[in-house]
């Protein structure tokens, strides 16, 4: 063979084994990987969606089930708690591998936070950091302090703000630049006007109220609203101003602490309490208005969203209201209800009209196989199969490592931050989490 055939035969063969190297590291077969979007959102349940998309109340929600597939998301259980939760759905492995095991770590004497250095176990956007995909994180729990990332990381301390009294919160961003280009679109909560709660509120006697129950009623919707508008701005901009990253997620907790506190109103019979009537009307529709709401929140979101996304969404748990036991009525965690919501669209997933029993642990797998990447074996969930589409799968088939898990990069101390930290405990006493 002469000199320039060999090395033309030289060139080829390096081209082939870079096309097959890029089709190895994307989706197994060449097929090139889709961009994933996972929305979290915190006590969503099918007992309250399904009468909404019954009605036509919930379109954003109901074009998505009809082009893909809603599944029943067994939970955690018997003690819910959403850090535990989150942090499953995030690593798709049990408290006991990933660390977080309440709201508080057991410390002698303190109500100590847990926070990102508690976590034991890489986050689904580290593993595929590591692997070289791009990744943006809004608002998950524990994600402070923040760290390192293949994109940027926004914690769920960016909507503490200084209008509110709070002090400046160190490492709330990943890069530490974004905190300060964000803080237009984060919402102090003194100064949102009444108007904007007016739609989720019945009549106008809350807003010059002597009934300090009502005032103490408004005030907290006024903070649930806030904070989810806030970060529906912040990941609208985030969309907008930078390429979409191969793994977006954003998180949104205002429905469940809605349930929380106004459940009551909404079901007078599962309370023993006596309220009065003005905040029973107030607040009697406040928790369907607040689902409505999130119908038109995940329309403008997906109208930010490629077009080439694939797009989960998720709880951590369904809602049930307070408990009735032997023990008397129980709320806080007791509320929950084991079984929550995913559903899925887009390139790689079937449209089907089935459910489909699933757990919370698949989620991350199910991620990475969408990606095209490994998922670890020392997961305890599954990637859901069930829910791909023949061709994808073919195509695409699971790969398997032993294990994602390097040397922890997350180290160190938290700032003190004692304001905000007594803040996030008193809303957590509030609710019926802790003591």
């Amino acid at each position: 063979m002469s000199r320039t055939k060999i090395i033309r035969a030289t060139i080829v063969v390096a081209l082939l084994a870079v096309v097959m190297a890029a089709g190895l590291g994307g989706c197994g077969g060449g097929t090139p990987p889709n961009k994933v979007v996972l929305i979290g959102i915190d006590g969503l349940d099918w007992q309250i969606l399904d009468p909404l998309l019954a009605d036509g109340a919930m379109p954003n929600f109901e074009s998505l089930i009809d082009r893909g597939v809603r599944v029943n998301l067994r939970s955690i259980g018997p003690e819910m708690k959403s850090p535990i939760i989150w942090t499953c759905i995030a690593t798709g492995k049990t408290q006991h591998k990933h660390g977080i095991s309440d709201f508080l770590e057991e410390k002698t004497g303190e109500q100590a936070l847990y926070n990102s250095l508690g976590w034991k176990a890489l986050a689904v956007w580290q593993i595929l950091g590591n692997a070289g995909r791009s990744v943006g994180v809004i608002n998950w729990w524990l994600s402070w302090p923040t760290y390192p990332v293949n994109g940027y990381l926004i914690t769920e301390r960016i909507t503490f703000t200084e209008e509110d009294g709070f002090p400046d919160i160190p490492e709330v961003t990943t890069p530490p630049e974004l905190e300060e280009e964000l803080a237009p679109y984060v919402l102090p909560v003194t100064t949102l006007p009444d108007d904007e709660l007016a739609p989720f509120l019945v009549g106008d006697s809350w807003r010059t109220t002597d009934d300090h129950t009502v005032e103490q009623g408004v005030d907290s919707f006024r903070g649930i609203y806030a904070m989810d508008k806030s970060i529906l701005q912040v990941a609208n901009y985030m969309l907008d101003s930078r390429e979409q990253p191969d793994f977006f997620t954003v998180y949104f907790q205002g429905l469940d602490v809605t349930c929380h506190r106004y459940w009551g109103q909404w079901d007078p019979s599962t309370i023993d309490m006596q309220l009065s009537d003005e905040n029973m009307e107030t607040f009697s529709r406040l928790i369907p208005r607040y689902y409505e709401y999130f119908d038109s929140l995940l329309g403008e979101l997906l109208d930010h969203i490629d077009d080439d996304s694939t797009v989960i969404i998720c709880s951590d748990h369904g809602f049930r209201g307070p408990y009735r036991s032997p023990r008397g009525l129980l709320l806080g965690i007791w509320m929950h209800r084991q079984t929550g919501v995913m559903i899925a669209a887009g390139p790689g997933i079937q449209q089907r009209s089935d459910t489909v029993d699933a757990s919370v642990f698949d989620i991350t797998p199910t991620v990475l196989a969408l990606l095209g990447e490994p998922v670890g074996r020392d997961m305890d969930g599954f990637v859901l199969t069930e829910i791909l589409e023949d061709d994808f799968e073919a195509a695409n088939p699971v790969t398997y490592v032993d294990t994602h898990e390097r040397v922890r990069t997350v180290t160190g101390e938290a700032p003190e931050t004692d304001e905000v930290d007594e803040s996030i405990r008193e809303k957590l006493r509030s609710l019926g989490y802790i003591q």
